[in-house]
């Protein structure tokens, strides 16, 4: 009979062992409860648990936390929408995917034509607008973020941010809530940098001597901290250092530039936290 006792008590602890090594092991209390002993094998389970090394104990919670997170951890899409009739560029459109790569679409002047042009998020960048989404419980709040003073002469915005299921979109044209106020910064920064590079790209392929102005536009909007990304645009500005075909005055400006970034003189609108 002693013997027996014994191999019983070591049923329940090769039960529980066992559960350890599987993905399931999230789950084992649940499938003990479903005995007559479940204490005991939750003291055997918390016993074993704190007997595992940090790494193995660490597994158990991620997987845990895997399971349970659900759609809060799911990945997050965003868009943005700029429009006003009466500017120079009177459609901006960002549309970004969970990795921080996405497109940007805008209209020139008075035609039609959709200018796109394909872009990649610096990781910050992208960490600082889930943060902002967030932080402001976006996709759970019915915030109107509409100030109540109407600015629509200068255009309306809308963003969208999608998780799992869930969608929300706004918009707005003037809004003093600090999250949203950043995140609308940032977007304008996002399409501000990208539009210059969309130019300064046609600049090196049809215009070489329209660089030095391109280039001079792009200097002033640095400096009044309207560009999001500053140390993204090192590469490409890089290029034009480097090579010859390009005008003396455009090249050495552009180094002045990359010169200025390296030392982050220039401001972004994405803040740290």
């Amino acid at each position: 009979m002693k013997e027996t006792g014994k191999s019983e008590e070591d049923r329940h602890s090769s039960l529980v062992t066992r559960h350890l090594s599987l993905p399931f092991l999230p789950f084992a209390l649940l499938r003990a409860s479903r005995h007559k002993d479940f204490f005991l094998t939750l003291a055997l389970l918390l016993v074993v648990i704190f007997m595992l090394d940090g790494a193995a104990r660490k597994e158990i919670l991620v997987v845990g936390a895997a399971q349970d997170g659900g759609e809060k951890s799911a990945a997050m899409s965003f868009s943005y929408v700029f429009e006003n009739k009466r500017f120079y560029i009177p459609l901006i459109e960002i549309d970004l995917v969970p990795d921080g790569s996405g497109e940007l679409r805008f209209k020139r002047g008075e035609s039609d034509d959709i200018l796109e042009r394909k872009l990649k998020l610096r990781p910050e960048t992208l960490a600082r607008i889930r943060w902002l989404v967030e932080d402001s419980q976006f996709l759970t709040s019915d915030e109107d973020y509409q100030h109540k003073k109407d600015f629509s002469h200068l255009g309306w915005m809308t963003i969208t941010t999608r998780q799992g299921e869930r969608e929300r979109k706004v918009r707005f044209n003037y809004t003093v809530h600090p999250d949203m106020e950043e995140l609308a910064a940032i977007f304008r920064g996002i399409a501000t940098q990208e539009i210059h590079l969309f130019d300064i790209d046609l600049s090196q392929q049809y215009q070489p001597l329209d660089l030095p102005r391109q280039i001079e536009i792009l200097e002033n909007d640095l400096r009044l901290g309207r560009i999001a990304e500053p140390e993204g645009l090192i590469g490409p500005l890089r290029e034009i250092a480097n090579n010859d075909v390009f005008p003396l005055i455009a090249r050495n400006r552009v180094k002045r530039v990359i010169e200025s970034i390296e030392k982050k003189k220039y401001k972004s609108p994405v803040k740290s936290k």
